[in-house]
C-alpha cells in the first residue's frame, strides 16, 4: 500500500471515529450488547494504544506518550475491566487524535527503503517488513472501527426504543 493511500486511510478513520463519538455517553460507550463483547471505549483505546506500536515501527526512538494503565486497559491480551476503570471517551479521543498525526508525520519522512525492511515485530502478513506491518495494523484498526460503528448503532437505537 502506498504510504499516501496508507495517510489518507488512517485520517478517513480518524474522521469516523470522531463522527461515531459525537454525542455518545460515558454510560453509551461502555455499553456491551452482550457480556463477550468490547465496549466502544474498548475499542478506541485499543487502537490508540496501537497507534503508538506504528509509531515505533515508523520511528524506534521515539519516546512514546502513554497514559496511566494504558497497556494494562487496552494493550494485547488485555481483558475487560469494571466500567468505572475506564477513562473518559474524550481523554482516549485526544490521544487518538494526537498520534494519528503523529503517524502522519512519520509517514511524510519514511524511505521506501525502510518500508521495504524486514521489520522487527512477528505477527501479521508475509513477507514480514515494515510496509506489511503497518498495512496489517491500519487493517486492525478498520476492524475494530466496525465494531465500534455497530455499537453507536445499537446505542442509537436503544435511545429511541
Amino acid at each position: 500500500m502506498p504510504v499516501a493511500e496508507l495517510q489518507k486511510g488512517l485520517a478517513l478513520n480518524t474522521r469516523k471515529i470522531i463522527k461515531f463519538a459525537e454525542g455518545l455517553s460515558q454510560e453509551e460507550v461502555l455499553f456491551r450488547p452482550y457480556d463477550t463483547v468490547n465496549n466502544f471505549v474498548w475499542n478506541l483505546g485499543h487502537i490508540t494504544s496501537v497507534r503508538n506500536t506504528i509509531i515505533k515501527i515508523l520511528n524506534p526512538s521515539e519516546k512514546l506518550d502513554v497514559y496511566e494503565n494504558e497497556k494494562e486497559l487496552f494493550g494485547n491480551g488485555s481483558t475487560l475491566q469494571a466500567n468505572d476503570a475506564y477513562p473518559e471517551l474524550s481523554f482516549i479521543l485526544k490521544h487518538f487524535i494526537s498520534r494519528g498525526e503523529r503517524i502522519n508525520e512519520l509517514l511524510g519522512t519514511v524511505s521506501d527503503e525502510y518500508l521495504q525492511q524486514e521489520t522487527a515485530i512477528k505477527i501479521g502478513p508475509d513477507p514480514r517488513t515494515n510496509e506489511g506491518i503497518l498495512y496489517f495494523f491500519y487493517n486492525h484498526e478498520t476492524e475494530h472501527l466496525g465494531e465500534m460503528k455497530v455499537i453507536k448503532n445499537i446505542v442509537t437505537r436503544l435511545r429511541n426504543a
